[in-house]
């Protein structure tokens, strides 16, 4: 690689446009918080409501690509002619570890509560009903089905990247087979890199938004320092700075350390959670919930309540459908990273096996937690919600476990550290995806990373300003709508092609 362009410039018309719209939002958020979550509830009524039927059937439609990829003409297709560059243990452990951010820390924690307490289907708020099904829908949200649905994606990324060899990290890379390379190259792709960008940083700025409270509420349990909107800040300037050090000092070896101390101490407090939360009772829990999931599954996979308008659906499945598919791109493009000389039924089969693993754990030790802590009646979660805030009732269910210091301390640094390489994440893929350089090897400049961190950081102090959940969810089914379209214009690229350059392997 020539050295005069070791490190890339920016690309002008998907650099700026992004930027100057999420920053234009965060004025005019910042300018009138109330007016801003009027228009939140608006936006989060008028998709959900309106447009929720279409992410249900996206998720069904992806979810029977599976099928058809692990059993049609392509299953036994190679993603290059490359020997795979991991073993297959190592393989299925990086998808599994890769499930452990702050942010499925939170969901994991908390997610249990919201549906034994506002229960779907009409169930009586914290009956049995409602507690048998809680750990099901949390199966549902998190478990094989929405895993599936990533397939066609990650087998889209891994065709185009080893067997097309086409360097893809922008979405319209992907388009030429099915709108040719002038529109690509013009307003339209153009346009696509933008939706992609904008609902990336909406993305990182609302796992940042759910990722902090938990730090400062951990701050504040062992140090006594009072969590308040300042202290957020705060710890979000100093992840920037720690993430700028690293960048500006080449300190990749130092990330990398930390993204596996963050996976095996994952690991570890899950296993003690699992040992001293109850284990016999998470296992049984865990067995009936399967039982239950497969009882209510069809109901769950068409469930809008257009008549009960209970709001469950909108509120639950239709926000995180919008997070599956939000994230979509850029977890296909790491998966299929890592898939190279893997044959498509390989990818397909071992991504469902090693993200379902890792997911089903953490939902199934916290939510078990959880939910005997309700059951028992050990911590008031909607007082603590109402007074202090749902990441302080996340500490508590924490700390209600033995030993609770050292517990949350091995939280506290679990949170720091999966936060620190998130940020690192997110402004590596936002600085490759605006910059022209794109070759494997290339780095983007120092303060086009470390501007990107800063106006994820910026995304998600005001996302807590705007406090609770919503603006949250709203961010995400915001940034979802644009991507749904996105995705599914890559599959049926990906689909056109490979019927030419497939048909006579």
């Amino acid at each position: 690689m020539s050295k005069e362009n070791k490190k890339g410039g920016i690309e002008p018309k998907v650099f700026f446009p992004p930027l100057i719209i999420v920053g234009l939002l965060c004025w005019l958020t910042v300018r009138d918080l109330d007016a801003s979550n009027e228009v939140i509830n608006q936006v989060f009524s008028y998709v959900t409501n309106v447009w929720g039927w279409a992410f249900e059937w996206y998720m069904v439609v992806m979810f029977g690509g599976w099928f058809w990829l692990i059993l049609g003409p392509y299953a036994k297709k190679r993603l290059g002619e490359e020997k795979p560059e991991f073993s297959r243990a190592s393989w299925i452990f990086m998808m599994f570890a890769s499930c452990t951010s702050a942010a499925v820390l939170f969901w994991g924690s908390i997610e249990i509560y919201y549906y034994v307490s506002t229960p779907p289907f009409g169930f009586e708020s914290y009956s049995n009903e409602a507690k048998n099904i809680g750990l099901a829908y949390s199966l549902f949200h998190w478990g094989p089905l929405p895993w599936a649905t990533y397939s066609f994606l990650s087998v889209a990324f891994g065709y185009f990247f080893f067997v097309r060899k086409m360097d893809v990290i922008r979405p319209s890379s992907t388009l030429v087979p099915l709108v040719g390379e002038k529109r690509v190259n013009g307003w339209f792709g153009t346009l696509v890199d933008n939706f992609y960008l904008v609902a990336l940083i909406l993305a990182m700025g609302t796992s940042l938004g759910l990722a902090t409270p938990l730090v400062t509420e951990c701050i504040q349990y062992l140090f006594g320092i009072p969590h308040t909107l300042q202290l957020d800040a705060i710890i979000i300037f100093c992840w920037i700075i720690l993430n700028a050090i690293c960048v500006a000092f080449g300190l990749q070896k130092g990330v990398k350390i930390a993204s596996d101390v963050r996976s095996y101490l994952s690991f570890l407090m899950l296993g003690w959670v699992f040992i001293v939360g109850g284990a016999s009772f998470i296992v049984n829990y865990f067995t009936d919930s399967i039982g239950v999931l497969m009882m209510y599954m069809p109901r769950m996979l068409f469930y809008t309540d257009a008549v009960g308008k209970s709001g469950f659906p909108q509120g639950w499945t239709v926000f995180y459908w919008a997070w599956w598919v939000i994230y979509a791109i850029q977890m296909c493009i790491f998966l299929a990273r890592i898939s190279k000389g893997r044959t498509v039924r390989e990818l397909c089969i071992g991504m469902v096996a090693g993200l379902t693993a890792g997911s089903t754990l953490i939902w199934t030790i916290l939510g078990s937690n959880t939910l005997q802590l309700i059951d028992k009646d050990i911590i008031n979660i909607p007082k603590l919600i109402e007074e202090f805030g749902v990441a302080r009732a996340i500490i508590e269910t924490w700390a209600a476990l033995p030993l609770s210091t050292v517990t949350i301390w091995g939280f506290f640094i679990l949170c720091f550290i999966a936060t620190v390489t998130l940020i690192n994440a997110c402004s590596y893929t936002l600085a490759m995806s605006t910059c022209r350089a794109v070759k494997e090897g290339d780095e983007p400049p120092l303060l086009v990373r470390i501007g990107w961190s800063v106006l994820v950081g910026v995304i998600g102090i005001v996302l807590l300003a705007l406090g609770g959940l919503k603006p949250i969810q709203t961010a995400i089914i915001a940034g979802g709508c644009p991507l749904f379209f996105v995705n599914i214009m890559v599959t049926l690229s990906f689909i056109k092609d490979a019927k030419v350059h497939w048909k006579n392997d």
